[in-house]
């Protein structure tokens, strides 16, 4: 067997991490997540107080009664707005005005407060949050999908080391198999030379080194092939590696019997939770759907504190009047409110609300089927693979037997040859069988570890067992 001096060792633990840092899916699943945490967190700042602050400039020219009205001013509106989850809208605004009314500087200021509340559409929390919820919903789904990818990568990096040793230690068989092979067709050619043996054994031992030769070469090429496999799965920079890990690997028994394992599937299904998620997430859209449905029918109030308008100049008369309206002060003092009472009925526009609502019923109807119909056959699943645990383990016993009973009559075999009590061919075919047995033996180990593998990843037990 030739390999690499620089051939780097590695464990199944630390394929796993490699394959782990490395895949591509995983990173970018990271680098959406904060794209996802971002815009969640930006959506939860719905509620928060939101500050801002306009000015205006303004120039204006007037002819009123034959007189010219000029009028320049500048206007600053820092405000704060609010929403609270039942739909009420909070407006506080100041108002300062700075201006010149025919080269007279006039100033005011002003706090208005405005409050809106929905009384039927838009009035409920859940449609309020429903943006939240949302994203929310959606987030936590990315991250089960997350974890789902993890188990997975976790499983297929199990599955690849596993063939890498079942290849390595076949290289290890055949090399045996091929020192056997040719130190018995040097002892058998040394007894043709004496003429204690017919030339006819000579041509069928040395047809046997040239079958172990061969079985060699390509179990070399299959090391080779499944070590690259690996290699590019983990997504390593190493060229050669060699696995840690080699026969005889211990036995892992499974903890899990019956519906114990049944229910620890049902707990730990990445889609069970998926579905519900969306079950969850469907049934609030539905409430949000119907409420588009409701007439828009909305309180509003607003409450102005302070002087902030005024207009014209100081007046000698008290009278309002047309003639003298120029020269009267028009100011806003304090204590100005007002109270509306908004409707908005759409009259058109029916079709589009109703289609969002039956849409929404149907996605709800094939979730809920989906659930059912998911649970049904997880139930089954769970079963087969207990099955086929029982069945892969019962293989296990067998082919470990085979070893026991290939062995002793190989051994037996090798007293009778040297009693002179049986024939070199006998002793070959013993021979023989004793490799395949011990072929066998390992295949049937590595499936039993990968079924085991399988059971855990199905169980979403990979994660906890194989990440610190």
């Amino acid at each position: 067997m030739v390999f690499s001096a620089n051939a780097k060792p590695m464990d199944l633990k630390q394929a796993i991490a490699c394959a782990l840092e490395n895949n591509i899916e995983l990173k970018t699943a990271l680098w959406d997540k904060a794209v996802r945490l971002d815009e969640l967190h930006i959506l939860k700042q719905k509620f928060s107080p939101q500050v801002s602050w306009n000015m205006s400039v303004s120039l204006q020219r007037e002819i009123y009664y034959n007189e010219d009205f000029d009028e320049k001013k500048i206007h600053s509106y820092p405000s704060l707005r609010m929403l609270t989850p039942i739909g009420t809208q909070i407006e506080l605004f100041t108002e300062q005005n700075i201006g010149y009314e025919r080269y007279q500087k006039k100033s005011g200021t002003a706090l208005h407060v405005v409050v809106e509340q929905p009384l039927l559409q838009g009035r409920r929390k859940v449609v309020n949050t429903w943006s939240i919820e949302n994203a929310s919903i959606l987030n936590e789904i990315q991250e089960l999908l997350h974890r789902q990818a993890i188990e997975h990568v976790i499983y297929g990096v199990i599955v690849n080391y596993h063939a890498l040793v079942l290849a390595n230690e076949n290289i290890k068989l055949h090399h045996r198999w091929l020192a056997q092979s040719e130190r018995f067709y040097e002892n058998l050619k040394s007894k043709v030379e004496a003429g204690r043996a017919p030339l006819s054994d000579l041509v069928s031992s040395k047809l046997q080194v040239n079958q172990a030769q061969s079985y060699l070469d390509r179990a070399q090429f299959e090391y080779h092939q499944t070590m690259r496999k690996l290699i590019e799965f983990i997504g390593s920079e190493e060229e050669d590696i060699t696995v840690t890990q080699g026969f005889p690997i211990k036995k892992e028994s499974f903890d899990f019997k019956g519906n114990e394992f049944v229910q620890v599937i049902a707990d730990n299904d990445i889609e069970t939770k998926i579905i519900n998620l969306n079950i969850a997430r469907t049934r609030t859209q539905l409430i949000v759907a119907k409420d588009q449905q409701l007439v828009d029918l909305k309180l509003r109030g607003d409450l102005t504190l302070g002087r902030y308008h005024v207009y014209g100049e100081n007046s000698m008369y008290q009278e309002l009047n047309d003639n003298g309206i120029y020269n009267s002060p028009f100011v806003h003092q304090n204590g100005n409110y007002s109270a509306h009472l908004l409707l908005s009925i759409p009259i058109t526009g029916k079709d589009q609300r109703y289609h969002q609502v039956l849409a929404t019923k149907i996605e709800l109807k094939k979730l809920e089927y989906a659930s059912w119909y998911h649970q049904k056959h997880l139930t089954a699943h769970a079963q087969n693979l207990l099955e086929q645990m029982a069945l892969q383990n019962r293989q296990e016993q067998l082919a470990a037997n085979a070893v026991t009973l290939a062995q002793k009559n190989y051994d037996d075999a090798l007293l009778k040859l040297e009693a002179g009590r049986t024939s070199m061919f006998e002793l070959v075919t013993l021979q023989e069988r004793l490799h395949d047995a011990q072929m066998q033996y390992n295949t049937t180990l590595i499936t039993y570890l990968d079924v085991m593998a399988n059971l855990e990843y199905n169980a979403g037990l990979l994660a906890k067992k194989w990440i610190a």
